[in-house]
């Protein structure tokens, strides 16, 4: 009896359990393979490794190299209309209450 309930044990729990394992395992290993093939056929640098005579041209500096990276800035004198600020009156109105609340128990 005891053999008969070891039998069905490792056929209806382990068995699956292992099948299902594996299939698992598969798909991860699948996706893996997947994610790794899009890295390399999208990475710039995997195609100069196959072939260094592929490289990309440099990309010409914007800025050119005679300028300096100093900016002198001078100070500006003081606008006086700045100063004179006009005070604007603000009218407060009352505030419109729509619902009456009231606490539910």
């Amino acid at each position: 009896m005891t053999t008969f309930l070891l039998l069905l044990l490792i056929f209806f729990v382990v068995i699956p359990l292992i099948k299902s394992m594996t299939a698992v395992y598969r798909a991860r290993k699948a996706a893996r393979r997947f994610f790794d093939q899009f890295r390399q056929d999208t990475d710039p640098h995997s195609r100069r490794r196959d072939n260094p005579r592929q490289q990309p041209p440099r990309p010409r500096k914007k800025i050119n190299p005679d300028d300096g990276e100093f900016v002198q800035f001078e100070d500006l004198p003081a606008d006086s209309s700045a100063e004179k600020k006009t005070v604007s009156e603000t009218v407060v109105e009352q505030q419109v209450v729509d619902v009456e609340w009231e606490d539910i128990k």
